[in-house]
């Protein structure tokens, strides 16, 4: 069993300033294929995501699940934009479940920088 000392609450979903940094339009799936060291601190922090179907010839790693909830969802910054975003578990993917938690500490990749802002309950 894994234990979490720290930033952890029960709250349905978060929201987080996500800003795009460089000269160009980005989207959440450059996000997620950027920062797939996110997937592997909430892997660590909580547990181990296990394949995404019953049937193990089907399955798709959690890596492939979150980009395609990314690609899904379809958020898009300009560049240099801020843009505020909410993630939770209600959000019924691995993208909610694993950014709600594991992005609450900010941090900053080569084109995002992320900050958490506030509890939405």
């Amino acid at each position: 069993m894994k234990l979490r000392f720290g930033f952890v609450t029960n709250s349905s979903s978060t929201i987080y300033i996500i800003t795009n940094k460089t000269d160009s339009a980005k989207t959440l799936l450059d996000f997620v294929t950027e920062n797939p060291q996110l997937l592997k601190d909430f892997e660590n922090a909580y547990y181990e995501i296990e394949d995404g179907a019953v049937d193990p010839s089907m399955a798709l790693s959690p890596e492939v699940r979150m980009k395609e909830c990314a690609r899904c969802r379809g958020d898009k910054w300009a560049p240099h934009e801020k843009k505020t975003i909410s993630f939770g578990d209600e959000d019924g993917d691995l993208l909610g479940k694993v950014y709600d938690y594991i992005l609450r500490e900010g941090g900053e990749s080569k084109s995002f920088k992320w900050k958490f802002d506030e509890y939405n309950r």
